[in-house]
């Protein structure tokens, strides 16, 4: 499911992939990851929307074919919920903490991943 976010998501599909019935998927699949699966995908494809919005110039609509979803208004809907701003919003204002717009901005990478993504002990003090 991970690597096929972006693709069509269908529930019987996946719970034949895994040799279960559907109801029991989801069952197992809530009690592992502590999420339906179709909150899981909606999240995978919310933050895969949130990377290239900081680090391309797709439009909102190619970014919104690109994660999944085949209405631009469901998806801002949903980012939006998610997020609490719209696509552009988030783009404008992540834009705006960097100097070079096309890299991931650090200060939206979780300190947690940080520290394993630059393998160095981070100072917290440090971060405002």
């Amino acid at each position: 499911m991970t690597k096929h976010y972006a693709g069509h998501f269908d529930l019987d599909e996946v719970a034949n992939y895994a040799c279960m019935s559907k109801y029991h998927f989801c069952r197992v699949f809530s009690e592992v990851y502590g999420e339906s699966p179709y909150h899981y995908i909606s999240k995978m494809r919310i933050e895969q929307a949130k990377r290239l919005l900081v680090t391309s110039k797709l439009s909102i609509n190619d970014i919104c074919e690109a994660v999944g979803y085949t209405s631009v208004g469901s998806f801002s809907f949903l980012f939006r919920k998610k997020t609490g701003m719209s696509p552009t919003q988030y783009r404008s204002k992540l834009w705006a903490l960097v100097k070079d717009p096309l890299t991931y901005p650090v200060q939206s990478v979780p300190l947690c991943y940080a520290h394993h993504l630059f393998g160095e002990k981070i100072d917290k003090s440090n971060i405002e």
